[in-house]
């Protein structure tokens, strides 16, 4: 009798630690004595067909920047120059330099990404551009929300932010959910599937919107930060008006890739 309690027990035991998955905690930062090399590449289409002509529009943004941090000082605050490349933009269909290129942005960055910013080298940039630089920058918070609650394979998270999408000189407001999953952890890297949707943000009757999406997005957790995030999704819209059915279509990518050092 006692050895079969025992065996139960022992079963018991190996069961609970069977059970007992390990849970992940996702802060990001920035660390001093790094280099962060961001590249990004993000397209749009619109079509939009009104009386039976179609229209499109395309945007394109391309982005590779270097950001580089020396070692901190007594107040914990570390020197960073931040330095972009090319930075391409679509301008009447064709693929130009954004003046953004080439621009050095240098100051003290902080463990909880704030940057404090005292140099800004491009002569080509007025003021208000260096201003609006300055407070884009100032605190560089990360695209994705993650919980502060430590997190176990197979949770899921859920962010929404606003979407417009101009129809025929109306704008359609969205609002666009991704839900975020923990698919698993390899070599300190986490993997989180994407999954997208879209609602109407507006009340009309006359108007219907659906859209999908999804992507991946990978995790350094000794690194406390997104080394990449793809994302891909497509929206339909129906307009209806006094003269017929105005239509919106939408496909748009995304790529985010950070390589440290």
């Amino acid at each position: 009798m006692k050895k079969s309690f025992a065996i139960i027990l022992l079963g018991l035991l190996v069961s609970g630690i069977g059970y007992s998955q390990k849970t992940y905690t996702f802060e990001y930062k920035i660390h001093p004595e790094r280099t962060y090399v961001l590249e990004m590449d993000i397209a749009s289409n619109n079509e939009t067909t009104v009386s039976d002509v179609l229209t499109k529009n395309e945007s394109l943004s391309k982005v590779r920047r270097t950001t580089t941090t020396k070692a901190a000082n007594a107040e914990g605050l570390f020197p960073t120059i931040m330095a972009f490349d090319d930075v391409r933009m679509l301008n009447e269909g064709k693929e130009v330099l954004s003046p953004l290129s080439y621009t050095i942005i240098e100051g003290l960055m902080a463990e909880d990404n704030k940057f404090k910013i005292d140099t800004i080298i491009n002569p080509k940039l007025d003021k208000v551009t260096r201003d609006a630089l300055k407070t884009v920058f100032k605190d560089l918070k990360p695209e994705i929300d993650f919980p502060k609650k430590p997190m176990k394979i197979g949770d899921a998270f859920s962010l929404d932010s606003p979407l417009t999408v101009p129809v025929n000189g109306q704008k359609i407001k969205l609002l666009m959910t991704k839900t975020y999953t923990l698919k698993g952890v390899l070599n300190g890297i986490a993997e989180f599937s994407i999954k997208m949707n879209f609602a109407l943000a507006m009340s009309n009757e006359n108007i219907t919107a659906i859209g999908d999406g999804g992507g991946v997005v990978l995790f350094n957790i000794a690194e406390n930060q997104v080394v990449k995030d793809d994302t891909h999704y497509t929206v339909n819209i129906k307009v209806k008006t006094p003269t017929g059915v105005e239509l919106g279509y939408v496909n748009a990518k995304a790529k985010k890739n950070t390589v440290i050092n």
